[in-house]
């Protein structure tokens, strides 16, 4: 009888698995690959702020002459590093998608009793290329520099979606919108830079660049049939430290007074979590740091000396860390940045200086 139960399971397994199409089993395949490889990055990357929290500080230096850009202000991470800045005395320009929210913020902020700086709220909408444009034009109008700019924007995890220029969210808005923001903005951060004292971009990444990969057929033709929205958020986030690197390289040979870097911020409770399992189970969070704390990272690369001329490097917890290795390549740097000009319809990306 024994042996009749297991050649009926057996036989239920075969016909299950015959049954069921290839490309259901590929999909159950490749969601486990992503949740066994994020599950592994996160256990590590924990573990490295618990282990280098006591390197997880920075001043804050009062820089009244100053002006900084920070996308996705108005929440998260980036409402913590605009009020760093604003107690830095510094003017700092919320670029979000919704400016009711940056304005939100600044009463809050100046009724916590942070007095100091000027804050501005402008409409940014990551999602659309056409929309940097014109936030880049606004700032063009009202500003001949700008000495800091900070590419927080982000969205992680979410269905597949297009935006009104066709390319998948996640690549858009983590990646691709700051890349044609940088090029609008270069003449204005060359402008705020000077020997000794460079202006500054702070690309922030993520430590999900460990696990990803650039698929060049994806991302030029992005498809829903083809969409694993983890694999979709790694490669952008993997995209902006390529970017750093590559963006330096160039910086220099221009010897502009420009420095760039790519931080991860640590594993940070913040509503970029809402729909995924974490989000839904707050309590396994509970280790993770607050969006205060994840700031700090981001304003060190904004601010710190000791890194003044170290322009393309990683920093996590206020350090220096060893980037990818993919992302070493020169030529996946090169391939990403032309196919990146391609995309956004840039000749050259210093064509604006």
């Amino acid at each position: 009888m024994l042996l009749g139960v297991i050649v009926i399971s057996i036989l239920v397994v075969l016909g299950v698995v015959y049954f069921v199409p290839r490309k259901i089993w590929y999909v159950i395949g490749m969601t486990l690959i992503y949740q066994i490889k994020y599950h592994y990055i996160g256990f590590i990357s924990q573990l490295d702020d618990i282990i280098n929290a006591r390197h997880n500080k920075t001043d804050l230096p009062l820089v009244p002459n100053k002006i900084a850009i920070v996308t996705g202000g108005s929440k998260g991470i980036g409402a913590e590093v605009v009020k760093k800045l604003l107690q830095c005395d510094m003017e700092v320009i919320i670029a979000c998608r919704t400016t009711t929210a940056g304005e939100k913020l600044i009463l809050e902020i100046r009724k916590s009793g942070i007095t100091s700086g000027r804050a501005k709220v402008y409409k940014l909408d990551n999602c659309s290329l056409e929309s940097v444009r014109e936030f880049a034009k606004k700032i063009k109008a009202d500003y001949d520099k700008i000495h800091i700019l900070i590419n927080n924007a982000g969205v992680m995890f979410i269905p597949y979606r297009e935006t009104e220029d066709g390319f998948e969210e996640q690549w858009a808005v983590n990646y691709l919108s700051h890349f044609l923001l940088v090029s609008l903005l270069l003449p204005l951060l060359k402008a705020g830079g000077h020997p000794g004292d460079c202006s500054r971009i702070i690309n922030v990444t993520s430590c999900a660049h460990y696990i990803a990969d650039i698929d060049f057929a994806s991302i030029s033709n992005s498809s829903k049939n083809t969409f694993f929205t983890q694999a979709a958020y790694g490669q952008s986030k993997l995209a902006q430290t390529i970017f750093t690197i590559t963006l330096q390289k160039l910086l220099t040979d221009k010897t502009l007074n420009v420095l760039v870097y790519s931080v991860h911020p640590g594993l940070v409770k913040t509503d970029l979590f809402k729909d995924t399992l974490l989000g839904r189970n707050k309590w396994l969070m509970i280790a993770w740091k607050t969006p205060d704390q994840g700031a700090i990272s981001i304003i060190y690369a904004a601010l710190n000396k000791d890194i003044e001329r170290k322009g393309g490097i990683y920093i996590s917890n206020c350090k220096e860390a060893a980037p990818p290795p993919l992302a070493l390549e020169e030529q996946i740097q090169k391939q990403l940045f032309e196919l990146s000009l391609r995309q956004i319809r840039l000749n050259n990306f210093f064509q604006h200086l």
